[in-house]
């Protein structure tokens, strides 16, 4: 993977992370950047994935939220590293490391923002049910995304 093309998904994962921003009920917000990230590990592999995910996501919230953008690093960046694993996986197991990286992200989101002293546990359970969604769409949106532009490159 050639380094200006991780550079380009770190920067569209942070932009399509900006764009919509709908507010959640513990002080983060739902977004699409998920399905950015999910297409990036896809598309090229677990280091671009990670990368991408991981530090677009995290720029995004320095704009916004700061006070989750280490646990945004994190989150993100395993969302991107476990859909990276898919790449040319042929098992079934293709639809499964997604899947994984979604719950991974789920579940870093909720104790991260238990452990945060101005958020604390109803927080964690109020953000539980849009986090889920939001990594559910995310799957759903980055898999059609990926199958989309491999459609386009067989037409190339």
């Amino acid at each position: 993977m050639k380094w200006y093309l991780n550079v380009g998904f770190t920067i569209l994962v942070m932009v399509t992370t900006l764009l919509i921003r709908i507010p959640i009920p513990g002080g983060g917000y739902f977004n699409f950047g998920d399905v950015i990230i999910v297409f990036c590990g896809l598309y090229a592999g677990k280091k671009a994935g990670m990368i991408a995910g991981g530090i677009g996501s995290a720029l995004a919230d320095l704009i916004g939220f700061p006070i989750f953008a280490p646990i945004t690093l994190i989150a993100k960046g395993l969302l991107g590293l476990f859909a990276g694993l898919a790449k040319d996986c042929q098992s079934a197991m293709r639809y499964v490391y997604p899947a994984i990286g979604g719950l991974i992200m789920v579940i870093v989101y909720f104790f991260g923002t238990w452990i945060l002293p101005q958020m604390g546990k109803v927080a964690a359970l109020a953000d539980l049910p849009a986090n889920l969604l939001q990594a559910t769409l995310g799957y759903i949106g980055g898999r059609l995304l990926y199958i989309a532009f491999m459609k386009i490159e067989e037409l190339r």
